[in-house]
């Protein structure tokens, strides 16, 4: 935790705006809050009131004398049973072990979705005139991490392995539940078919890329060969191109297995077609799996004679011209298949596949997870809070492609941060279905 220095407002931000923030924030000032609740000690539901304490932080307020704290009084209860003394329920207002109000919390995690942590920081300095430290952003973020994971996770052998965004985000644990629950609004969308997509990304971890400098040096003293990559975390995502929607997230320390496979994938139960890469953990485990068209043909140009005499001859043109004519082929023959089996992404008046055919889309988002991180990490735990903030952003967008486009998620959606840092969420996975995944991975 580093130490708390003095702040003062940024003269380029109009001092009208910060003030109008502040001054909202100021109106809780004083302000009595704690409903009756019963004895924590005993559970006795008839208590009194017994005086209050005016020290609960509320939020933090830089103005141009210093800072101001801005506290609310908790109202005290008294136990008729056992007279035990205790604070009233402030839940309304403050989330569990949180320094600040609600308010101040859910902006933390709001621009930590978009910023690293110390960035954090001077965001809310300058755009709202709020004392934050990084290391309570961070805090707030890990802890939002650690509830999705354990609310919304999907467990191998009592292992939380894996985050279901379906459950974050709609409440429901597969697509074959989201097609039931969301039909009307699927309909008006003119969806009539989910494809769900799996890829996995790797992000150095910190210090990494000098580790591996450093290490390749001594391997080249000694006459070995040079590894090819850092240290990094293991990040698998799952995600639904016709929604604009991730379904499943996991970052890992370990490396990407069937288990891992498995847990990520799970989510997706209940889409008309799966599509992967030729990752191995994926084998055996999707029924009517597609492997993505451009990872197919990749390994078929490094085999390919011809591709070979044209690269050695430094003939790129004529190279390019042989790729594109083989990705036209093989597309083709791709797409009438599909066509065949999945009827319902075909459109007739455009004569073309709606459907995808290759992992562009989780590739995609996979990149933006990377270059939404920023920095790199040295422990998981803060890389998996960034990315889980990383990928709820993306799921709620309202902007994208350069103009406003709110999500599937963010009109039919109902989240909100309180329902994972609030009390116990009415929306965490049955049992039945991590059971499923249990069996699966045996």
């Amino acid at each position: 935790m580093h130490e708390t220095e003095e702040k003062t407002l940024n003269s380029l931000v109009p001092l009208s705006l910060i003030r109008a923030f502040q001054s909202w924030f100021r109106g809780f000032q004083g302000q009595r809050v704690g409903d009756p609740r019963p004895c924590p000690k005993c559970g006795e539901t008839t208590v009194w009131k017994n005086g209050y304490r005016t020290d609960r932080l509320f939020a933090i307020l830089i103005t141009e004398d210093g800072f101001e704290e801005v506290t609310v009084e908790i109202q005290r209860y008294q136990c008729s049973q056992c007279r035990h003394s205790y604070d009233g329920d402030s839940s309304e207002w403050f989330y569990e072990d949180c320094d600040y109000a609600k308010p101040v919390v859910d902006l933390c995690l709001f621009h930590a979705a978009e910023n690293p942590f110390h960035a954090c920081e001077r965001i809310l300095q300058n755009q709202y005139g709020l004392q934050v430290d990084r290391d309570t952003v961070q805090t707030y973020a890990e802890r939002f991490g650690d509830e999705v994971a354990d609310r919304h996770g999907v467990k191998i052998a009592d292992s939380t392995v894996s985050m279901n965004f379906l459950s974050l985000l709609f409440g429901v644990s597969t697509v074959e539940d989201l097609k039931i629950e969301f039909a009307d609004e699927l309909a008006a969308e003119n969806i009539d078919g989910l494809v769900g997509v799996a890829d996995e990304t790797y992000p150095t971890k910190k210090g990494a890329k000098q580790d591996l400098y450093e290490e390749n040096m001594r391997r080249k003293q000694d006459g070995k060969q040079a590894k090819k990559w850092p240290e990094a975390f293991t990040v698998g995502s799952s995600y639904l191109p016709q929604i604009g929607c991730f379904a499943g997230l996991q970052c890992r320390n370990t490396a990407f297995a069937r288990a891992l496979a498995l847990a990520l994938v799970f989510p997706l139960r209940g889409v008309n077609y799966w599509l992967t890469d030729d990752h191995d953990s994926y084998n055996d485990i999707l029924p009517d799996r597609v492997k993505c068209l451009v990872h197919t043909l990749r390994t078929r140009a490094r085999g390919d004679e011809r591709v070979s005499e044209l690269h050695e001859a430094g003939k790129v043109d004529e190279l390019r011209e042989y790729l594109e004519d083989e990705y036209e082929v093989a597309y083709e023959e791709i797409v009438a298949t599909l066509r065949e089996e999945y009827p319902a992404f075909w459109n007739d008046e455009a004569e073309e596949f709606t459907g995808p055919v290759s992992t562009n889309a989780i590739e995609g988002g996979n990149w933006r997870l990377k270059y939404g991180l920023g920095v790199p990490y040295a422990r998981c735990r803060g890389a998996r809070a960034r990315t889980s903030l990383l990928a709820l952003r993306d799921s709620m967008s309202t902007f994208a492609n350069g103009e406003p486009a709110e999500s599937f998620a963010h009109r039919h959606g109902s989240f909100s941060f309180e329902q994972v840092l609030g009390e116990a969420s009415p929306r965490s996975l049955p049992p039945r279905e991590e059971d499923h995944v249990a069996q699966a991975a045996a």
